[in-house]
This record gives structure tokens, C-alpha cells and sequence, in this order.
């Protein structure tokens, strides 16, 4: 059986939301976080601070002998970081679930991604250890490198490639953005009325808690899905005030029947 070095210092290059849950993450689990760079030097030296490690916004000063070099950036970021940045044989690999592992080919010899699949925000804590890690590889000695340090911080790790991977940050959208995107209108149509948002809560935390519990096509209810035409009607008749959500509660509630009427 082949054994390959572990991972136990990392540079994170970035210090946004995923940078910062990392950061706490590899110093709770022992890993030394070798410095953080960052182009806005607030974020980035608070971050540093916090995790008590150094910090630069230059490239030429980023330390040159850390076994990990982490891509914690927005994903448009990756490219001019690549093109500016000299790899060499250095381990880098970046967090962005919908950005392929190829962008590395010809910028950097061993490479790899490590994906969380999760919503972060700074300074709020998280189970880390629940959260499902996404990793991929140039090599198989990269890739157990990656694995080794992965199976630290969560104990969920999937070995997944790209294609696969850009499939999953699809999903994490529609399941994560675009449902907090209804509350966001909900509230707005609630606040119109002087009613509280929080009236909705219990109803949202039930409706999760019957999405994890059985199959969220299962759990569907409401007008749409029981095909009652004469409430949606009048619930779009409600907004004519707000067309743009007029058009979204149609476009949605004729999307759930016909997800019904495919059973």
C-alpha cells in the first residue's frame, strides 16, 4: 500500500465566507494555516488575526512552502490568480463547486478541488463535520493528499469530477438560493401588509423538516399540486401590483403540476 505525505499546512488564498469557515476549520482540526492572502486587506488581516497567522496582499510575498495552496476566491477570481501566480509542483487547489478541475492544466503540476457543499456566512458557526466534502485530483497521490486532509474536517468526503460536481452546485442553487429568494419575496408581499415574516416560520421549518424527512415530490402540497385553478387565479389576481412575482407564482405553480402529473 502506497503512502503518500499529509497535508499539514495550508495558505488560503481568499478570506470571503468559505474562507473563513475553512480557516476556523483547519485550526480546530490542527492544521497550521500558513498565512492568508487576500486582495482587500481588511478582510483578509482580520481573518489572519482570528486564526492567528500572518497575512499579505502580495503575490511575491505569499509563503513558498506550505503543503496546500487553497483558492478561496469568487470563481472569476481563479483565472487571473492562475495567470499571475507561479504554482511550479506546489499542491493548489480551489472550493468552487462549478469551476472544472482543467482550469489548472498548463498553470500548475498538481492540482485538485475541495468542495464544500454548504451556504456560509462569515462569523456564523456551522457543524462542519456534517458537511458533505467534494474532492478531485490531478493524481492519485494528490488525491489521497486531498482525501487524508478532507476526512479531517468533515465525515462526509465523495470523490467526484467535474461534470458531476457542476451538477451538485446546480442543485445547491435551486435548493438553497432560489428557496431563500422566495422567502425574500414572501417577506416583501408580508411587510406591505405590516406582517411580520416571523409568522412564517413554523410553516418553513416544517416544510424542511417533511423535505428531509420523505421525498420532497411526496411532501408537496397546495393549491398546485391539489390543481385547484380557481385559488391560483385569485392568488395571481392578488398581485397584479407585482408583476414580476405574478409571473414567478405562475411559472412555479405550473411547474409543480406538471412535476405531479409525471408521477
Amino acid at each position: 500500500m502506497k503512502h503518500f505525505p499529509e497535508i499539514r499546512s495550508v495558505v488560503i488564498m481568499g478570506a470571503g465566507n468559505v474562507a473563513w469557515h475553512l480557516g476556523h476549520r483547519f485550526t480546530e482540526t490542527g492544521i497550521q494555516v500558513k498565512q492568508v492572502f487576500s486582495r482587500t486587506p481588511e478582510m483578509g488581516k482580520l481573518l489572519a488575526d482570528e486564526l492567528g497567522t500572518g497575512f499579505t496582499n502580495r503575490l511575491d510575498l505569499v509563503a513558498e512552502d506550505a503543503d496546500l495552496y487553497l483558492l478561496a476566491v469568487t470563481d472569476d477570481a481563479i483565472p487571473s490568480l492562475l495567470r499571475q501566480m507561479p504554482f511550479g509542483k506546489r499542491l493548489v487547489a480551489h472550493v468552487a463547486g462549478s469551476v472544472p478541475m482543467a482550469i489548472f492544466e498548463g498553470k500548475a503540476k498538481n492540482y485538485g478541488v475541495l468542495y464544500p457543499l454548504q451556504t456560509f456566512t462569515r462569523g456564523k458557526p456551522v457543524d462542519f463535520s456534517n458537511i458533505p466534502l467534494f474532492i478531485e485530483a490531478s493524481n492519485e497521490r494528490n488525491l489521497e493528499m486531498l482525501k487524508t486532509l478532507a476526512g479531517k474536517l468533515s465525515k462526509s468526503v465523495f470523490v467526484v469530477d467535474s461534470e458531476k460536481r457542476a451538477y451538485l452546485h446546480l442543485a445547491a442553487v435551486i435548493a438553497s438560493n432560489f428557496t431563500n429568494h422566495m422567502f425574500a419575496v414572501t417577506e416583501k408581499l408580508l411587510e406591505e401588509r405590516n406582517l411580520s415574516f416571523d409568522l412564517l416560520k413554523p410553516l418553513i421549518e416544517e416544510t424542511i423538516a417533511k423535505a428531509l424527512f420523505m421525498s420532497p415530490l411526496a411532501a408537496q402540497t397546495g393549491p398546485a399540486a391539489r390543481g385547484n385553478k380557481e385559488i391560483i387565479e385569485k392568488h395571481r389576481a392578488m398581485l397584479d401590483k407585482h408583476p414580476e412575482i405574478k409571473e414567478l407564482y405562475r411559472v412555479v405553480s405550473e411547474s409543480i403540476a406538471a412535476f405531479r402529473s409525471n408521477e
